[in-house]
């Protein structure tokens, strides 16, 4: 069994942490002011971030579950549960640009507001800046722990940044009579979040299908056939498995090579291999080269 969680994980816990914090107050300011200045999108503006909230948690589970070593039942580990968590994420997305292009096709039927409240405008200004602070450090920590899950999330606060100021702007438009604009801004918008939800969930789903880029897999190759004693590499895959490469491999070596060089060979291939473009486990199967392959195959 493998164990592939590190301190990484727990370090792209805090960045889960923080969305969730930030999500939390943002939620209670949002409700509050909505029900003060009676603001129903205000209000709607607050539990929109409540379920952001609930989104954060759910990626801050797949982050702990991915930490948990290699068991019996998942002798690969868990750490296909950020990738699970990253899916989530950008299906989020997905619903939430949806809805934005829903509430903005309603948006050109509706009366104009007459009034904008000077707290809106402030609240949503924030909520924007905010976002987009707690967005620069998840991207970072991303970065440095390698992080998929966190990766999406630092999307989604971005996401949640645009929409805040997009409703800031529309308030302004709003205030100057420019009524049209905030429909077009929240397609504008809509588009943007759909576009990185797109993004991030194509990845994700061709990770959970072991899909792999076959460049990345001619790299692999190149490596392999660098050690002396190798023939031909006869076939080649790999998966990832969160943020980690598993390769097997088959090989083909002079076949008149004893058991205990043969066995040498392969560890030559998992010696050069692990650490290489994140590669964390390597299977190799050992074939003979040439003719005699194919006399022990017609026996």
């Amino acid at each position: 069994m493998l164990n592939v969680s590190g301190p990484d994980q727990r370090n792209a816990q805090k960045g889960a942490w923080l969305s969730m914090a930030a999500y939390l107050v943002l939620s209670l300011l949002k409700c509050w002011t909505g029900l003060h200045i009676q603001s129903e999108a205000m209000f709607a503006d607050g539990l929109n971030n409540v379920s952001d909230l609930l989104l954060s948690f759910a990626i801050l589970i797949g982050l702990k579950v991915s930490q948990q070593p290699a068991d019996h039942n998942h002798p690969f580990g868990h750490r296909k549960a950020e990738t699970i968590a990253t899916l989530v994420a950008a299906s989020f997305m997905v619903l939430v640009a949806v809805e934005i292009w829903v509430r903005a096709v309603q948006a050109v039927w509706r009366p104009p507001q007459n009034e904008v409240h000077p707290w809106a405008f402030a609240v949503s200004f924030g909520s924007a800046l905010v976002m987009f602070g707690v967005s620069y450090v998840n991207f970072s920590l991303s970065k440095k722990t390698g992080s998929q899950a966190l990766e999406a999330a630092a999307c989604d606060n971005r996401s949640d940044g645009l929409v805040s100021l997009g409703t800031a702007v529309g308030m302004a438009g709003a205030y100057w009579g420019w009524h049209w604009m905030d429909p077009l801004l929240a397609v504008v918008v809509g588009g943007m979040i759909f576009k990185t939800g797109w993004e991030i969930g194509r990845p994700a789903v061709d990770e959970l299908m072991d899909g792999f880029d076959q460049e990345k897999l001619e790299k692999i190759e190149q490596e392999v056939l660098k050690i002396s004693g190798i023939d031909q590499v006869r076939e080649l895959r790999a998966r990832y498995h969160g943020p980690y490469v598993f390769v097997e491999i088959t090989i083909a070596v002079n076949p008149y090579l004893s058991v205990e060089e043969s066995h040498e060979i392969t560890e030559k291939v998992e010696k050069q291999l692990i650490g290489f473009d994140n590669i964390r486990h390597v299977h190799v199967h050992v074939e003979p080269a040439g003719e005699l392959k194919k006399c022990i195959r017609s026996l």
